[in-house]
């Protein structure tokens, strides 16, 4: 299986990522099939760069993305793209949905308190 990762290649204290497509047993700065983008977290902003096109291409020909990798490509759009084509796969990026189930369930802290008298 081919998944699609971060690639840590910055220094100690100074992360740096490449976002790569890898065989599924490679390591996490094994080997790699190709490189679809950047991904520095220290730049302000962020600065994300990835190649739409390639990263589209390897989501529709069965690429897992990680889920950090899977944050990243909805940031620029690339999911939005793939669910289009594929809409069956909605279910599997469900973390992407912003609603968790800890805010649907109401709080110990709203509910009424039970008087024992």
């Amino acid at each position: 299986m081919v998944k699609i990762r971060l690639r840590r290649i910055g220094t100690k204290g100074r992360p740096f990522y490449r976002v790569v497509v890898a065989e599924g047993k490679a390591g996490r700065n094994g080997s790699f099939v190709e490189t679809i983008g950047i991904y520095d977290p220290i730049s302000t902003p962020k600065r994300i760069e990835i190649k739409e096109d390639r990263a589209l291409y390897w989501l529709l020909q069965g690429g897992q993305p990680t889920e950090t990798t899977a944050y990243l490509l909805n940031k620029v759009g690339v999911i939005e793209q793939f669910l289009a084509e594929r809409p069956a796969q909605r279910k599997n990026y469900s973390f992407l949905d912003k609603r968790t189930a800890a805010l649907s369930v109401a709080s110990s802290v709203e509910a009424p308190a039970t008087e024992n008298a």
